[in-house]
């Protein structure tokens, strides 16, 4: 039984996906699109970045297969065409300048992929931009979770092989990055632990403050002969103090840099949700 053509929608209503978080993160795009005369956006859900983009654009078209995301769209009073989104590239008789796919492309196989890129490129004009957003395989959340929770996710797509597809495609790449506003970090139990304190080297300073007082020049031969075993005793101890304490001074260091490294480390596993691709068709 295949699903229904709204499954979006009622995946999107499922989840509780918030159109304020999705207008914040897709406002990074705008400068991309900004001054364009036509910009399309194949699979435009429920048209956040649409809504945002119109105060920049001349004209935004909306192009979604779900009926029902397309009804969201035309409430905000822009266009939105109901249809299979190569179907629409085969079909469409406008010519955007700017042409916008925010995770669409991981719905599609590779070839699938491949040929709506050709597609766009033909329709696209020369100086066109293209600007394509996907889930981030690099994020660890999205590879082990929320890439497989959607149910017409198909395949990641890493920048490398989106680069590659634009290229070959016939766009030249003018960016490829991750969405810097989208960074959830890395969760709160697996933060590094703060930094500690200046060192407290007190026992040491007073130790060698006390062999510095003892005044050993008093001729009281017994209690001299005690001065003196003292003395020799609070060296020694100072001394272990001093090795003791250097041992830990480099004991520290070494473990603030560990936890640096793995605080590094674990914020590279966690980093932006999306990553995203700016092309630009060759002349």
């Amino acid at each position: 039984m295949p699903l229904p053509e709204e499954v979006e929608s009622r995946y999107y209503a499922a989840r509780g996906f918030d159109p304020d978080h999705a207008r914040r993160v897709r406002s990074h795009y705008l400068p991309f699109v900004a001054g364009r005369h036509l910009l399309v956006e194949l699979g435009a859900g429920r048209g956040e970045f649409l809504e945002l983009a119109r105060e920049e654009v001349e004209r935004v078209v909306a192009v979604d297969v779900d009926p029902a995301m397309c009804e969201q769209v035309r409430a905000l009073g822009i266009d939105a065409v109901q249809s299979d989104v190569r179907a629409f590239l085969t079909d469409t008789d406008l010519r955007p300048d700017a042409v916008f796919l925010a995770h669409l492309i991981e719905h599609l196989a590779v070839d699938e992929a491949f040929e709506v890129l050709e597609r766009i490129a033909a329709i696209v004009p020369a100086g066109g931009r293209v600007v394509i957003v996907t889930p981030n395989p690099a994020c660890l959340a999205v590879l082990t979770n929320d890439f497989w929770s959607d149910p017409t996710h198909v395949r990641l797509y890493t920048l490398d092989l989106l680069s590659f597809l634009l290229d070959q495609g016939g766009f030249d790449v003018v960016e490829a990055a991750g969405n810097p506003v989208d960074v959830p970090g890395t969760p709160p139990d697996m933060h590094p632990p703060a930094p500690l304190g200046a060192w407290d080297t007190t026992t040491v300073e007073v130790a060698e403050r006390a062999m510095i007082e003892i005044d050993d020049g008093y001729r009281v031969d017994t209690l001299l002969d005690e001065v003196s075993r003292l003395r020799r005793a609070t060296e020694a101890l100072a001394a272990a103090l001093a090795r003791t304490t250097t041992q830990l001074v480099e004991l520290r260091a070494h473990a603030e840099a560990t936890s640096r490294k793995l605080g590094s480390g674990f914020g590279s596993l966690y980093g932006p949700n999306e990553i995203y691709v700016v092309g630009e068709r060759r002349r």
